[in-house]
């Protein structure tokens, strides 16, 4: 983009200088190429900042600087502990967890997969609908700028066919990207974001905590 402006720049310049005017002054040429260079490394500059400013607004922030330490990061308390914390508090293992008990809750008889292995997926629940099994992925994020993108949906249509899976659902406490979201109706994975969350897993953890409130008034 820097060249084609400073070329433009000197094309016409030098149109002017010899078509136009006639011109054989050395000194105004000299001007007119002292000039493009100028202009060429002021456009290179200018484009340059405004490429690294929106590398920088695009790239995920770390999830984990919004905990205390890294082991908050990485924690996971007792399922009791977990129900009583709202969804700001929990770690990425305990939103894993609160999603199983949620599905254990409502009879799809999840399985949680082995850490560090889950090759993209995290649970594998049974569809009654379908008869068969299905293979969940679950990524949580403090802030709503770190959406699940084409890459994560791609991780997950291959990851199932490790777990003989052909079924497929995403859950995120944050959203997804246009793009993803394409790719995931592709792959008929279905998506489900911080709204699905709230309105379903927070509903449920809201009823259990109001149990487990009774039981310790008794």
């Amino acid at each position: 983009m820097a060249n084609v402006t400073s070329g433009l720049f000197l094309i016409i310049s030098l149109y002017l200088y010899w078509i136009v005017f006639h011109s054989t002054n050395i000194y105004i040429l000299f001007g007119i190429i002292l000039t493009t260079a100028i202009i060429d490394g002021i456009t290179y500059n200018a484009l340059s900042k405004k490429g690294k400013t929106k590398k920088r607004a695009k790239s995920p922030r770390n999830n984990s600087r919004k905990y205390k330490n890294k082991e908050d990061f990485n924690r996971l308390r007792s399922d009791e502990n977990i129900i009583e914390s709202p969804l700001e508090e929990l770690s990425w293992r305990e939103f894993e967890r609160i999603c199983y008990l949620y599905f254990k809750a409502r009879g799809y008889k999840p399985k949680e997969t082995s850490n560090g292995a889950d090759g993209g997926v995290d649970l594998i629940i049974f569809n009654r609908y379908h008869q068969t099994n299905e293979a969940v992925q679950i990524k949580h994020y403090l802030s709503s700028k770190n959406q699940i993108t084409v890459r994560e949906i791609r991780e997950l249509n291959s990851a199932k066919r490790n777990h003989d899976c052909v079924l497929a659902r995403f859950i995120t406490s944050s959203g997804y990207t246009r793009e993803a979201l394409i790719e995931a109706d592709k792959y008929k994975i279905q998506c489900h974001s911080i709204e699905w969350v709230k309105s379903r897993i927070e509903k449920w953890r809201k009823s259990e905590l109001a149990k487990i409130s009774d039981k310790k008034a008794k």
